[in-house]
């Protein structure tokens, strides 16, 4: 969506110039008639010019720049060997940073707050009923790191990141614990589909693998084929796949930096399709 509202904004500024640069060349050749219907034309053209200069200017912060021209996604490594989670995030959302496991807090059941105000959440029993059947529709895993001193006032190494999917709270959470403070030996190995696409999509990709995936798994869950609820989700997707397919490509991959050191000694690729850890590698002593 965000992609169809930067071209039809675009296309206006588009036409506009095809106006001025043929004006130009009559200009120099002395053949330019500015009829009725030419000066109606570029007027539209400016109006339009105008409009998409107001749909970059309210939309920019909260459509486009998120989009577009930006990391494709945020991307965390957790490092049992150094316990450190690596960040590569947009300097938007905070930036790349290295942080110290050892100060982690987990929140397994954080939800978005609600539109409600806190006085209205205080002294309205509907809001707080709306504001628990919100919490109840989604919750997500919040790791947060504190303030290295509650009473500085600039907050130095505080931060926080959202991992994983909606829902994976309680038991994802269980997952990088038992995995940091335990090794890779204690955690089971991925699913066959449990793997992230290093890089761009195509569109039959990024519906399958990146829309579908959820749906594919609960159907596998479920044991009874594809459901009902699976096509509706394919037929309503599949015409966004190109659109979103193409909007990657305006994007970049995010790598770690080779300084960082962070792959515990074992090169990871960063490109392909594999699991983003190292569970198929032989196990060091």
């Amino acid at each position: 969506m965000a992609l169809m509202l930067f071209v039809v904004a675009i296309v206006p500024g588009i036409y506009l110039i095809y106006l001025l640069v043929g004006d130009a060349f009559g200009i120099l050749q002395g053949a330019l008639q500015l009829t009725r219907d030419r000066l109606i034309g570029m007027g539209i053209g400016f109006g339009f010019l105008i409009f998409s200069l107001t749909v970059f200017y309210f939309l920019w912060g909260s459509i486009f720049a998120p989009a577009f021209f930006t990391s494709l996604r945020a991307r965390y490594r957790f490092n049992r060997t150094k316990r450190t989670v690596y960040v590569l995030r947009p300097k938007r959302y905070g930036g790349n940073a290295v942080l110290d496991w050892d100060r982690v807090q987990a929140h397994v059941n954080w939800a978005p707050p609600s539109s409600w105000t806190p006085s209205q959440i205080a002294n309205d029993p509907a809001a707080r009923e709306a504001r628990s059947l919100e919490g109840r529709r989604t919750r997500y895993l919040l790791l947060y790191w504190p303030p290295l001193d509650a009473n500085d006032p600039e907050r130095k190494g505080e931060d926080i990141i959202w991992v994983g999917d909606e829902g994976a709270g309680e038991s994802l959470w269980q997952y990088i614990r038992t995995y940091m403070e335990e090794g890779m030996n204690s955690v089971p190995g991925p699913s066959a589909g449990h793997w992230l696409r290093k890089g761009f999509s195509g569109a039959s990709e990024h519906l399958e693998e990146t829309v579908m995936h959820r749906s594919h798994a609960n159907d596998d869950l479920a044991g009874g084929g594809a459901s009902t609820g699976t096509y509706v989700n394919y037929a309503a997707n599949m015409p966004w796949a190109p659109l979103n397919s193409l909007a990657e490509r305006l994007c970049y991959w995010p790598t770690f930096p080779e300084e960082w050191n962070s792959d515990c000694g074992q090169k990871r690729r960063e490109s392909g399709i594999g699991p983003e850890e190292p569970m198929r590698w032989a196990v060091k002593p």
